[in-house]
């Protein structure tokens, strides 16, 4: 079963989430992201619609990258000049996927939340 987090982010801002893996009992999960792997993520107006934001591989950290136990968490960042782009504040479906090799696996998925800017530069 996917983990599902509802993500509010402020458009125009860096926006960070921190994702690790947990055992049911609470603890960090020992199995860690294949270290050979890639990321993505999409939040889109609608399931099958119009993507609002793309974020690749480069968007992802990892703590530890060289030590595999290390690799159970990583940080997604969404800067404020990809947040500000974003068209039209409103709810969006969004997940994350891991892709090793040619498998794919879903790593979060949620509602993304952005809340309007007020104050723009111009």
């Amino acid at each position: 079963m996917t983990a599902r987090y509802d993500w509010t982010i402020n458009q125009g801002e860096t926006a960070e989430l921190e994702v690790q893996r947990i055992t049911t009992g609470g603890s960090a999960d020992s199995a860690p992201f294949q270290a050979n792997s890639t990321f993505r993520m999409q939040a889109k107006d609608k399931h099958g619609g119009t993507a609002v934001l793309t974020l690749t591989d480069s968007d992802f950290t990892f703590d530890g990258t060289g030590d595999a136990t290390a690799r159970n968490h990583f940080h997604v960042t969404i800067s404020a000049t990809v947040s500000a782009a974003i068209d039209a504040p409103g709810k969006y479906v969004y997940d994350i996927e891991q892709i090793s090799g040619s498998v794919v696996t879903r790593v979060l998925e949620g509602s993304l939340i952005v809340t309007p800017e007020v104050t723009t530069s111009g």
